[in-house]
């Protein structure tokens, strides 16, 4: 018998992925074609503002978000009546279409796919927010990741 193995960024990718409620997620999502949508600060201040919004609505509890040239990452505790999927799909269409709009794109903004983990108690909530600190100092855009503009965290970080 043969195993077929899924194709990277294919719909047999999201076999199995769950949501669970209060659970805490890590997840990276990039532009389609490795765009650099967000080094526009207005492009990213949408993608901040979006997140606002969700967490207004109960549908998280966001921790930390790093908004990079051609992704972005979370750290965020699942908390409304939404799946994950359902999170990050009115995310990704809403901060799709306002940037579309803005800069007069008909290309899509976001890849399909996304990586999402789910955080255990075992691991560190802060070894992961530390790393995605970081990713703005590792791609050499700046010194000190205080410098970088494009980031939110809950916690005070230095």
């Amino acid at each position: 018998m043969k195993i077929k193995i899924p194709e990277k960024g294919s719909r047999e990718l999201r076999k199995g992925r769950f949501s669970q409620k209060e659970a805490f997620y890590f997840i990276t999502t990039c532009c389609h074609n490795k765009q650099k949508i967000f080094l526009d600060k207005e492009n990213a201040q949408i993608f901040l503002n979006a997140l606002d919004w969700l967490v207004e609505k109960g549908y998280i509890d966001l921790h930390f978000c790093i908004v990079m040239p051609d992704h972005v990452h979370l750290v965020f505790q699942l908390t409304g009546d939404k799946t994950l999927a359902e999170v990050l799909k009115t995310l990704k269409q809403f901060t799709g279409r306002r940037i579309r709009q803005r800069i007069g794109i008909k290309n899509s903004i976001w890849q399909d796919q996304y990586y999402d983990h789910l955080i255990r108690k075992d691991e560190s909530l802060y070894k992961i927010i530390e790393y995605c600190w970081y990713n703005p100092v590792r791609a050499g855009i700046v010194d000190n990741p205080k410098e970088y503009p494009y980031w939110k965290s809950k916690y005070d970080l230095e």
